[in-house]
C-alpha cells in the first residue's frame, strides 16, 4: 500500500478560502456586468421608444395639417367660396389662401392648378419673411409671375418673373392626384430651388357633373424633418433615417438629401442601400437581409446587429398616413455609445476587486499560521501518546476547545456509536412522518390553487361588468368617472391643463326610427370605435357617456390640444360614411362636439368643467350640428 500524500493545514486553510475569494469576486464582478448591460440595454431600448413616438407624433401633426387644409380648399370650391376662374383676379379666393398659409406655419406651397393651365399659389420664401403669391396665366403668358403681400393678405408690388412658362399640369403634384382620382400624398420630388424638397397632399377637384376643374395641392418641406431628426438624436454616434417601402430614402439625421444628380444632372431618388452614411446604408443591407425586403416590415421590430465588428441596437417602426403615405423609421444606437460607462466602471471595479483579493490572502495567511500553530502542538502530543508518551505538557489556555479535546474524546465516541442507532431509528419514523405531511400538503395546495383560479377568473368577470359598456364594448361612464376625479387632483397637484370633449351623435333618435334600433346599436358601436382608435396616449380614455353621447378624457392636454383631438374624431365619424337619410346636416352620421379645457385650482370644480363641455356641445348642436365647440374655464 503507497504512501499517502500529505497536505498541510495551512495550505487547507488557506488555498480554498483565497479560491473561494477569486470566484465569489469574478462572479460578483460579472453579474455586475452584465446587470449593468442589461439596463443600458433596456435604458437603450426605452429612449429608442420615447424617440420614436416623438418622431411619430411630430410626423402626425406635421401631415395631418395640410391634408386638413386641402380639404378645407376643396369643400370652399365645392360650395362655391372659391372659384377656379383663375385667369381673373379675385381678392377674396387670394386672402383665403394667404390666411391659411399664415395660419399653418410648416406648409410651403399652397398650390391651385386648373385644366387650362391657369396657375394660382402662395409660397413661403423663409420664416421671417412675407408670404409671397405666384401667378401664371394667359394674361402673364404662363410665365411665374411673382408678388409680395401686405399684412393683410393683398397683393402689392411684382417682384419677379420667371422664364420660361409653366404649366402645372407637368408637375408632379397635379399629374399623380388627377392619375389616382382621390386625395393622395405625392412622391417626393425636387423644387425649382436648388436644395428644396416637397412632398404634397394633392386633391383632384369635379364640379357636381364630375368633370375635372384642376387640382390642389398643400406643399411641405422635408428639411424640417430632417432638421427634427438632427435634434432627436439618441446618442452621439446615432443615427436616424425614414425611408419609403421601396427603399428610397425620405430623411436623415446625418442631412443627407434623398435625391443625388446622375450624369445628366437630372435628380434622381437615393435608396438607402446606395446612401453615402456608412451606417445607413450598413444597417440597410442588415435589414434587407433580415427581412427579405422592406415590404416585410409590418410591425415595430428591434434588435440588435453586428457591422464591422461593431453591435448597434435597432429600432424600425413603420409609419403610415391616409392617402397612400407608408414609411418607416429607423435608429440605430451603438453599443459602444451607451457602454462606455459600463466599461470604464468595470475596469474600476476589477482594480478593486484584485486589491481586495491581496488583502484579503495577506490576512488569511496570518490567521492561518496562528490558527494551525496549536493545532500542529496538539498533533504531535496525540501522536506521542498512541506511543503512550505522556510526558509532553500541552499548553492550550488560551483555546478551550483544543484543552478539552484529549479529555473528551474517548467519551465522545461511545456516545457517537449508541447516538447512530437512536439516529438510524429516529430517521426512519421522521422519514414516514414527512411523506405523510408532505402528500397531504400537496393536497392542500392543489385545492387552494383551483379555488385561487376560480376567484381570479370571477373577479375578473366582475371588473369587466363593472367597468365596460355591455353594447360598445369601451369604457362605461362609472370608469369615467372614477378616471375624471382622479386626474382632476392629480393634474391639480401639478397645474396641468385637463380636457374634455362630448360627443353626440346628430339626430340619432330620427337614426333609430328610420332604420330601427338594431341598427342604431350597430352605429353606436361603430362610432364608438371611430372615436376610441383616436385616443392613442395611455392616459387618454374614451367612454360612453349615456345613449347616443360619447366623452373623451385628454389629462395633460389644453385647449388646442383639444381641439386638434376633436377635429380628428369628427373626421373618424365622416369617415364611417354610415348612410342617415333623415339627417338634416349630411347624408351620412355625424356628430356634435363640444370642448372644454381648464387647468384644476381651488377656484373651479369638475362640475364646471362638465357643464362648460356640455354647454359647447350645446352651442355646437344649435349652430346647425356637424361641428366642434370650445369652451374653456379661466
Amino acid at each position: 500500500m503507497g504512501k499517502t500524500r500529505q497536505v498541510s493545514l495551512s495550505w487547507m486553510l488557506t488555498v480554498p478560502f483565497i479560491l473561494q475569494i477569486v470566484v465569489v469576486v469574478s462572479c460578483v464582478g460579472y453579474l455586475s456586468y452584465r446587470n449593468g448591460q442589461r439596463s443600458v440595454e433596456d435604458l437603450t431600448n426605452q429612449l429608442m421608444d420615447a424617440a420614436s413616438k416623438r418622431i411619430e407624433h411630430k410626423l402626425t401633426s406635421y401631415l395631418e395639417i395640410p391634408l386638413l387644409v386641402d380639404r378645407n380648399i376643396s369643400d370652399a370650391i365645392l360650395r362655391g367660396a372659391l372659384k377656379l376662374n383663375l385667369d381673373r383676379t379675385e381678392t377674396e379666393r387670394e386672402q383665403y389662401l394667404w390666411q391659411q398659409m399664415r395660419s399653418h406655419p410648416n406648409l410651403s406651397w399652397i398650390s391651385i392648378g386648373s385644366q387650362s393651365g391657369d396657375t394660382l399659389g402662395i409660397w413661403r420664401p423663409g420664416i421671417d419673411r412675407p408670404l409671397q403669391f405666384s401667378l401664371s396665366n394667359r394674361s402673364t403668358q404662363y410665365f411665374g409671375n411673382y408678388y409680395a403681400t401686405d399684412d393683410r393678405g393683398r397683393r402689392t408690388q411684382l417682384l419677379k418673373i420667371e422664364r420660361p412658362a409653366f404649366d402645372p399640369r407637368t408637375r408632379p403634384w397635379y399629374k399623380e392626384a388627377v392619375a389616382a382620382k382621390k386625395p393622395i400624398w405625392t412622391k417626393i420630388y425636387a423644387g425649382f430651388t436648388p436644395g428644396t424638397i416637397f412632398i404634397a397632399a394633392s386633391q383632384p377637384l369635379y364640379d357636381i357633373t364630375g368633370k375635372l376643374l384642376g387640382v390642389s395641392a398643400i406643399d411641405l418641406s422635408l428639411l424640417d424633418i430632417q432638421r427634427f431628426l438632427v435634434q432627436t438624436q439618441v446618442s452621439p454616434s446615432s443615427q436616424i433615417f425614414i425611408f419609403e417601402k421601396s427603399g428610397l430614402l425620405v430623411a436623415s439625421s446625418s442631412q443627407e438629401p434623398p435625391f443625388r444628380l446622375t450624369e445628366a444632372q437630372s435628380p434622381q431618388r437615393l435608396s438607402i442601400l446606395d446612401s453615402q452614411t456608412p451606417l445607413v446604408r450598413a444597417t440597410a443591407v442588415q435589414l434587407q437581409e433580415k427581412f427579405g425586403d422592406f415590404q416585410s416590415i409590418k410591425n415595430q421590430q428591434q434588435f440588435k446587429i453586428e457591422i464591422d465588428r461593431q453591435s448597434y441596437f435597432v429600432q424600425v417602426v413603420p409609419f403610415s398616413q391616409e392617402g397612400g403615405l407608408d414609411w418607416d423609421i429607423a435608429i440605430v444606437v451603438p453599443e459602444a455609445d451607451v457602454m462606455a460607462d459600463i466599461y470604464e466602471g468595470t475596469k474600476t471595479t476589477i482594480w478593486l476587486c484584485l486589491g481586495a483579493v491581496t488583502i484579503v490572502v495577506f490576512l488569511n495567511i496570518l490567521l492561518g499560521r496562528r490558527l494551525v500553530k496549536p493545532i500542529t502542538t496538539l498533533s504531535r502530543a496525540s501522536q506521542e501518546i498512541t506511543k503512550n508518551d505522556y510526558s509532553r505538557q500541552i499548553h492550550s489556555s488560551r483555546i478551550r476547545e483544543l484543552f478539552i479535546l484529549a479529555e473528551s474524546f474517548k467519551q465522545m465516541s461511545r456516545e457517537i456509536r449508541e447516538s447512530r442507532q437512536q439516529l438510524e431509528e429516529y430517521s426512519r419514523s421522521l422519514e414516514e412522518k414527512v411523506n405523510e405531511r408532505t402528500q397531504e400538503l400537496q393536497a392542500e395546495i392543489q385545492r387552494r390553487a383551483v379555488a385561487e383560479a376560480d376567484l381570479l377568473s370571477a373577479n375578473q368577470k366582475l371588473q369587466d361588468l363593472a367597468y365596460l359598456d355591455g353594447l360598445t364594448q369601451i369604457p362605461n361612464r362609472r370608469l369615467f368617472d372614477e378616471r375624471l376625479k382622479h386626474e382632476w387632483y392629480r393634474l391639480k397637484r401639478d397645474r396641468l391643463p385637463l380636457s374634455l370633449i362630448l360627443c353626440d351623435v346628430d339626430y340619432f333618435k330620427q337614426y333609430n326610427d328610420a332604420y330601427g334600433h338594431q341598427e342604431g346599436d350597430n352605429c353606436l358601436c361603430r362610432v364608438a370605435k371611430a372615436l376610441a382608435i383616436a385616443v392613442r396616449r395611455p392616459p387618454d380614455l374614451t367612454a360612453r357617456y349615456g345613449g347616443e353621447e360619447f366623452v373623451v378624457l385628454l389629462p395633460n392636454t389644453s385647449l388646442d390640444g383639444a381641439l386638434k383631438v376633436a377635429q380628428i374624431l369628427q373626421n373618424n365619424v365622416r369617415a364611417l360614411q354610415l348612410p342617415h337619410r333623415q339627417s338634416k346636416v349630411s347624408e351620412y352620421v355625424t356628430a356634435s362636439f363640444g370642448v372644454a379645457s381648464t387647468i384644476p385650482n381651488e377656484t373651479n370644480t369638475l362640475k364646471e368643467l362638465l357643464l362648460q363641455a356640455d354647454e359647447a356641445l350645446y352651442r355646437a348642436k344649435s349652430e346647425g350640428r356637424d361641428r366642434v365647440a370650445a369652451s374653456s374655464i379661466d
